[in-house]
């Protein structure tokens, strides 16, 4: 019998829901949840509200036993699922919201991992302004009394597990998700693949690229990324764009679907599409070319990735032979190809002026008929979300670089070694 979904509100105090949480009682799904975003600034309002006893927002959970019950009744097989290893791992409730008041603030609070500056409350409810101290230079009185201070927990029962990221998204409207922490809120695998490589393997390399800031890292810029890098990358999806409708797209079509079942989550696809792009992390972490002070340019990063892909479809006849070298003759190619094109566009519109029959023509149209952006290099460089400049790009690069390899340009590139007993074969 399906029972209805309800929410149960309780105070607790600080000690017994850090206690709780600490013992891996309450699971944080990565797979709908937001990271955890909030500065300096707003946990230290937080932790002085919750010490003056005003801390009105809530932490929230679900169930997790009478959310099996709900799932079996609603026939949420793979909710279920997910549900039973929860329970046989010790947890009893999912955090639905509230992991940047407990993890960020509460819990990194009283285990001294972050500094508070505000007012706080004794055991008489006596006022006292503090300066960057952390929770263990507190006097005994103030930590008694914040350890016994409540905050509020909401527990929501007979939430069937598929449920969970809808009420996530609900719980967030007011303050805003990105469009990719919508995508990973959804029920889909490739939304805990994705995560999981991002935070994983490519952590590191994010930060050195242009434009992907800590920030932007925090609100997922990184997971959007790795999901325009997959798609380009995966034979099923190259010849979408890389935009928002077709992101969406990505996630959606496996939503409540095992990964096996969907073409375009193909396991070996994958399998290459990170082949390359660890290449492409190797290939900046080894590099002495771009300072660490200075940011990858993104118009090179994805110039790897592209000579990266060639290079493992063609691993028989080419390796690379130095990292480091590697970035330079990309880094160099690339820019050579953005300034002769953007030249031989200059080239074109004079030749198209002094042509007579186009007198009757202003600049703009004769750039626009004999000599558009979409016909060169440079412009491809500036749309890589879009299908066909990256392809236009992709295929100019790879002819030059293979040009290049056989002329003896590009040095870090060459033919495997053959072994000496190959050779006596």
């Amino acid at each position: 019998m399906r029972r209805k979904m309800m929410a149960e509100p309780q105070c607790s105090t600080v000690r017994d829901v850090i206690a709780d949480y600490s013992e891996k009682k309450m699971a944080l799904v990565k797979e709908f949840q937001r990271r955890e975003v909030w500065p300096s600034s707003v946990c230290n309002k937080f932790i002085e509200s919750v010490s003056e006893g005003t801390a009105v927002s809530s932490i929230i959970v679900a169930d997790i036993e009478t959310g099996m019950e709900a799932s079996e009744a609603l026939g949420d097989i793979v909710g279920l699922e997910k549900y039973q290893k929860l329970w046989d791992e010790g947890k009893r409730t999912v955090n639905e919201d509230g992991q940047n008041r407990l993890r960020k603030a509460l819990i990194r609070f009283v285990d001294n991992e972050i500094t508070f500056s505000g007012i706080l409350y004794d055991l008489n409810h006596e006022p006292k302004e503090f300066v960057n101290v952390k929770f263990e230079k507190l006097p005994e009185s103030f930590q008694h009394a914040f350890l016994n201070s409540h905050v509020v927990v909401v527990t929501i029962k007979n939430a069937p597990f598929r449920k969970l990221p809808d009420i996530f998204r609900k719980l967030n409207s007011g303050c805003a998700l990105t469009r990719m922490e919508i995508r990973q809120s959804l029920q889909t695998p490739i939304s805990g693949w994705l995560r999981k490589h991002s935070e994983g393997t490519f952590k590191e390399m994010w930060p050195r690229i242009q434009g992907c800031t800590e920030q932007k890292i925090l609100r997922m810029q990184d997971i959007e990324w790795l999901t325009q890098l997959v798609m380009a990358l995966n034979p099923h999806t190259n010849n979408k764009d890389l935009k928002d409708p077709d992101m969406d797209w990505f996630y959606e079509i496996g939503e409540n679907r095992p990964m096996n079942s969907v073409n375009e989550y193909d396991a070996s696809e994958l399998l290459r599409a990170t082949s390359i792009m660890e290449t492409v992390k190797t290939t900046i972490e080894l590099q002495e070319y771009t300072p660490p002070s200075k940011s990858i340019p993104k118009r090179t990063f994805w110039a790897l990735v592209l000579a990266a892909e060639y290079l493992y479809d063609n691993n028989t006849k080419y390796k690379i032979n130095s990292h480091g070298q590697f970035y330079k003759d990309v880094y160099r190619l690339d820019a050579q190809l953005e300034t002769s094109s953007s030249a031989q566009q200059h080239i074109d519109i004079q030749a198209a002026k002094n042509n007579s029959a186009n007198a009757h023509m202003d600049e703009d149209e004769i750039k626009a008929a004999f000599a558009p952006d979409k016909n060169y290099y440079w412009s491809n460089c500036r749309y890589m979300t879009d299908s066909n400049p990256r392809t236009n790009r992709k295929n100019v690069l790879i002819n030059e670089i293979v040009k290049g390899i056989q002329s003896g340009d590009i040095s870090s590139i060459v033919p495997p070694a053959i072994s000496t007993s190959a050779v006596a074969k």
